[in-house]
């Protein structure tokens, strides 16, 4: 009996602390809904009227007409503020690159001839260390507003919003709920870096690359094999012949002419990479691919990328400075995750992959089991020496006096306690080169980041006259240049 009570009990606690709406309006962008916040005073007036029906007296109407004018007066003072009171933010200035400032201009607008006690933003967007969360306070038919800034420090793609306004009576019984549903994404690009010459992908083994005045798209000539479909391959180079004998799609591989393809194929494999934040193997990971990409654009190059995940990307090998643009986009969201080794994204890209084009492979990993699937895909059709690696040095990111994050990368057996004393790439590096693989080593420091490659770091500066005049000598990128996103300088 005991306990069956006390299971009641908490049932109607849990039930009475769940928000309860009394009243709910919906469009496409704006969700506002009004919610009991305290049951206490309900609670009371029920008792009231229930005493002023079993003994009326002059003390039961006062105490039930009281509560009760308390409870309308709540509920009419939400119901204007849900119907009278609008927030919205404005994106001033969007981000690019790290190190741009992004800023927001947020406002409130009380259309009410009720003061807005409090107001509470709380923010759901996703950029690390930004929010605009906060609380604020408008009199009758007042509209403020505020500056809310961040300067971006990560890479990737973000986004500003959904967010809400919480509204409250001067009770403390109802509360008033706008739920903000849009979202705006923003996307900063990794930073680029001067990279060693030594690193970069050697003549010889890039092939025939000689650069044409009016380059030709190869596949235009003659096609010499076939291979299974992957995304991003034009529907126009399907071979319906094949595909309908194989049921599953195939497309037309085309012989190259003057200018060869680089794929990029970056490791993203969580349990190789160590070190933290803008320090990380692979945050300079991204870096050095991003930079190698710059590098083989103006070379005249094609330059292609393909990292694999729990959803491949497949960026297709294409020249020119344009396309550094889709590279980057498709670099910045991406992050390390577990269990995607690079043996098996080896594995995925080898149907991309034709014999004259160049595998470039950026990897922490010391791990000798991938070695063998990278050797298999550059020796598809015959071609010798078409895969070249970057190995970054794990040693260089971690901090010796720490011991931090010592066991992250394997050592394909070289040494037993993984211990990163000595120079364990060097001794990798005839792993490699017995299989014919050309490799580079490449340490932290090597790797130096360039300020403003896609324009100048977007930031305020001022400078004061002689008279005390503030003056603005500089101001971040309008946000409406591009619907939100800033433009690229280059």
């Amino acid at each position: 009996m005991v306990n069956t009570l006390q299971s009641r009990i908490s049932s109607i606690r849990r039930w009475m602390r769940e928000p309860r709406i009394l009243w709910c309006s919906e469009d496409q962008s704006l969700r506002t809904t009004i919610e009991v916040r305290q049951w206490l005073p309900f609670a009371i007036f029920l008792i009231t009227f229930i005493w002023y029906i079993a003994a009326p007296s002059p003390v039961a109407v006062m105490s039930m007409v009281a509560l009760g004018g308390m409870l309308l007066s709540a509920y009419l003072w939400s119901l204007t503020m849900a119907r009278g009171v609008r927030a919205r933010r404005v994106l001033r200035f969007a981000a690019m690159q790290v190190g741009d400032e992004l800023e927001e201009q947020i406002y409130l607008e009380n259309h009410t001839i009720f003061p807005v006690i409090w107001a509470e933003f709380v923010d759901r967007s996703n950029i690390p260390g930004y929010t605009v969360s906060s609380a604020r306070a408008a009199g009758s038919d007042e509209h403020i507003n505020w500056r809310v800034h961040t300067i971006c420090t990560r890479r990737g793609g973000f986004n500003l919003g959904p967010w809400e306004l919480l509204l409250g009576e001067p009770f403390g019984i109802l509360l008033v709920r706008q739920h903000y549903l849009q979202r705006q994404e923003i996307l900063v690009y990794p930073p680029l870096a001067r990279l060693p010459e030594h690193i970069l992908p050697h003549r010889g083994a890039v092939g025939d690359h000689r650069p044409l005045n009016q380059p030709l798209r190869a596949e235009t000539i003659i096609s010499n094999t076939i291979r299974a479909y992957a995304p991003g391959d034009p529907l126009r180079h399907i071979h319906w012949p094949t595909t309908a004998r194989r049921i599953d799609p195939y497309v037309k591989v085309f012989a190259p002419e003057a200018a060869s393809n680089v794929w990029l194929v970056p490791d993203f494999d969580a349990a190789v990479h160590v070190g933290e934040g803008d320090y990380s193997s692979e945050e300079t990971m991204v870096t050095v691919v991003a930079s190698l990409a710059a590098a083989l654009l103006q070379q005249n190059l094609s330059v292609g990328l393909f990292s694999g995940g729990e959803k491949d990307v497949v960026i297709l090998p294409r020249q020119g400075q344009p396309h550094l643009w889709q590279i980057l986009r498709a670099l910045a969201p991406l992050n390390a995750a577990a269990g995607y080794p690079l043996e098996e994204t080896l594995n995925r890209v080898r149907a991309l992959v034709t014999g004259s084009d160049l595998l470039l492979v950026v990897t922490p990993s010391l791990d000798s089991q991938w070695v063998g699937e990278l050797r298999r895909v550059s020796r598809i059709r015959g071609a010798r020496g078409r895969a070249e690696v970057i190995l970054l040095d794990p040693s260089s990111f971690i901090d010796s006096s720490s011991g931090k994050d010592q066991q992250a990368a394997g050592d394909g057996g070289l040494v037993k306690d993984r211990s990163f004393s000595g120079d364990l790439a060097s001794q990798f590096l005839p792993v490699l080169i017995e299989q014919g693989i050309t490799a580079s080593i490449l340490r932290r420091e090597d790797v130096q980041v360039i300020g403003g490659y896609y324009g100048e770091v977007s930031r305020w500066e001022f400078s004061v006259t002689g008279t005390g005049k503030a003056v603005t000598r500089k101001m971040p990128r309008p946000a409406d240049l591009t619907g939100g996103r800033s433009r690229p300088a280059h």
